[in-house]
């Protein structure tokens, strides 16, 4: 098989093509809308804490609901699930109607961020497993790499759009666009035949089922270790929807400086993702390596001396950030027993997206006193010990040895 057909052999499956065309669309449209939230909030009230305190609200249910909706998951048709949480433009269509008619105030924007986010908390292990149900065992990786790149792209574009079209055209146009992506993934989501998503065993109700994901975690060391690493560095270091704006204001005012920071991230998570799709991986030693790269990395952000070396340094940020994430859900998708594989990949959102309630005002707060710099700086230096310390505990479990699963490619 050559490289290229090993990088996109996931698109052979017209169900895959169809719900990567929809996720495509409907990740521009949402980091559209995050950057257009961002800067409305900034700019009313210009304070770093109270836009990492929108973002933790709106990332509250993450940490509230997802482990229940995993759950959910397990026992619903998740192309069914999926299509239920499209309602989930509704807000963005309320977000429309307020700025067009110069309504929106930051009570409104958080108060529609927070129904914007119990929508998401539902919406992500269904989205995150649903790429397993329509595409062969051997291309799960295959698949979640693509997935990578097709999200990274969305941070390229949905970010460059904002910041072009909040100077030319104003910030409602961020927020109308994203009600348009929810109605693309809707379509797409229709057009998938039932028949080609695989037949699954619906785990059956029982008592205690939450219990039952967290000691599988508990039991076992490569679950535990991961999702432990990624709950630390959620926690310290992946909030970009604070960061990221609070840091481009370091070298510059101006809104677009937002866009081009998020789309040098989205730039590098793009061309990594594709480079690897087709060789990448999911094994212990592999999302160790690409730990301590995100580490260094972040150093690297922290300490960019002016905006063309900022730029730089975050494109390789973007690269290694995403090929982290990307090891971290196909490691949990490869060695969860199956019939527990939603509750356990959601715990793996609220270890990646739930810490945001305290990472967002921690990140925001630290970002106003002493500068996003110090803020970024913490953030590798803390994922760094994560890492030396995953790997300790990896080792002395046993938990080192390479998993043969489902999702591996051989």
């Amino acid at each position: 098989m050559s490289y290229r057909s090993a990088t996109f052999r996931s698109f052979e499956h017209r169900a895959y093509r169809l719900f990567f065309i929809g996720q495509t669309v409907s990740t521009i449209g949402t980091w559209a809308q995050k950057v257009g939230q961002a800067w409305l909030v900034l700019e009313l009230t210009g304070s770093g804490t109270l836009l990492g305190i929108t973002v933790g609200l709106q990332q509250a249910p993450t940490l509230l609901l997802t482990p229940w909706a995993g759950l959910l998951a397990d026992r619903v048709d998740r192309r069914t699930l999926l299509l239920m949480t499209q309602l989930g433009g509704l807000p963005a269509a309320a977000l429309t109607a307020l700025s067009v008619a110069d309504a929106l105030s930051v009570g409104a924007i958080i108060a529609l961020a927070v129904i914007t986010g119990v929508a998401d908390a539902v919406d992500k292990p269904v989205r995150h497993t649903f790429a397993a149900d329509i595409v062969p065992a051997n291309d799960v990786t295959n698949a979640v790499a693509l997935n990578s790149a097709m999200f990274n792209a969305g941070k390229v574009l949905g970010p460059a759009a904002a910041g072009v079209s909040i100077n030319l055209v104003g910030v409602s146009a961020c927020f109308a666009f994203n009600v348009f992506s929810y109605a693309v993934m809707a379509i797409t989501l229709l057009r998938i035949r039932p028949t080609k998503v695989h037949a699954r065993t619906i785990a059956p109700s029982e008592r205690q089922a939450l219990r039952a994901g967290l000691h599988h975690v508990r039991t076992t060391p490569t679950l535990a270790a991961t999702l432990t690493l990624m709950a630390v560095t959620g926690l310290v270091a992946y909030e970009w929807t604070t960061a990221v704006p609070m840091l481009a204001r370091v070298h510059s005012p101006d809104p677009a400086v937002i866009g081009y920071f998020f789309s040098a991230m989205g730039v590098g998570a793009v061309t990594v993702s594709l480079a690897l799709a087709g060789a990448l991986r999911a094994t212990p030693q592999t999302l160790v390596v690409a730990g301590a790269s995100f580490a260094a990395s972040l150093g690297l952000v922290a300490a960019a001396p002016n905006f063309v070396t900022a730029l730089c340094a975050l494109v390789a940020l973007g690269g290694v950030a995403t090929t982290f994430r990307a090891l971290a859900t196909s490691l949990v998708q490869i060695v969860a027993a199956p019939a527990l594989r939603g509750r356990v990949v959601s715990l793996l959102i609220v270890a990646l997206n739930g810490t945001s309630p305290a990472s967002g005002p921690l990140i925001g707060a630290i970002s106003e006193r002493w500068g996003a710099r110090v803020a970024v700086a913490l953030g590798a230096g803390i994922s760094l010990a994560a890492v030396l310390v995953a790997w300790h505990y990896l080792r002395r479990t046993g938990g080192w040895a390479r998993p043969i699963g489902r999702g591996d490619l051989t």
